[in-house]
């Protein structure tokens, strides 16, 4: 079994296609992550629709929140009541690409401290997004970790071997997407990543490498990890599965 920790199922125009292809690629788990109000009822419906399929990730992109600063509020009080039909919090985090302004960073952080605060009460794990503050938003990762002893996921963080090592000092799991297919880089800084510690995503529907998104691309990827790792793909595909299920159980063990 191959699970897509990471995708947006629900800005494809027809989810049942993309679920039956993926199925048929052996991807048979996806987490569907929101980005925005509209989203997350989006993803709950799909969770609902597919319940032995899709698991629902919801929060406030980071980009939103700069992009839409009058209404955060609102839109935080609506996390707060939904929150607890997810199963984790995501896609939040830091982006400073689109936060350069002080002002606008300090809103990214203050919103995700009250996401990370809703996850807590909760007892969801955390799916982050870093762009251009990996640093900052890994130490976020660690301290939900360390307060809470619930998992965190940090997407789309193959930059950095440095900062892998640290996750993997701290129990922080690492997603690796489809860069890994074509990016001497991300397959250095994929090899960093503790064996207990390592996810598979796609980030679908984004375009990779020139070609579209989509969740079967999981399997590429666990091809990908097997053969730098030395292992057979199906060995891989069960590794990573094990290592979902500890990182959504509702408590780190």
């Amino acid at each position: 079994m191959l699970v897509d920790t990471h995708c947006h199922l629900d800005q494809f125009d027809d989810a049942e296609a993309v679920i039956k292809a993926a199925s048929e690629r052996g991807v048979t788990r996806l987490v569907v992550v929101s980005e925005d109000p509209e989203s997350m009822l989006r993803v709950l419906e799909l969770k609902q629709q597919h319940p032995t399929t899709v698991l629902a990730g919801l929060g406030l992109h980071p980009v939103w929140v700069v992009q839409n600063f009058d209404t955060v509020q609102g839109a935080l009080e609506r996390l707060e009541e939904i929150l607890p039909q997810a199963d984790e919090l995501g896609e939040v985090g830091l982006d400073h690409k689109w936060a350069t302004e002080r002002v606008d960073q300090l809103l990214q952080e203050e919103v995700l401290l009250r996401q990370l605060d809703l996850a807590a009460r909760c007892t969801k794990p955390v799916n982050l997004h870093a762009r251009r503050c990996l640093r900052q938003t890994m130490e976020r990762a660690i301290a939900f970790r360390r307060n809470t002893g619930l998992n965190a996921q940090m997407h789309w963080f193959t930059q950095s071997r440095k900062l892998v090592r640290i996750c993997n000092d701290e129990g922080i799991y690492v997603s690796v997407g489809p860069t890994i297919l074509n990016d001497e880089q991300t397959q250095r800084v994929a090899l960093e990543i503790s064996d207990e510690l390592l996810l598979l995503e796609t980030d679908a529907p984004i375009a990779i490498g020139g070609r579209p998104g989509h969740p079967l691309r999981v399997r590429e990827v666990a091809e990908c990890m097997a053969r730098l790792r030395g292992h057979e793909v199906e060995e891989m595909a069960v590794l990573c599965a094990q290592n979902f299920a500890r990182f959504i159980a509702p408590c780190s063990t």
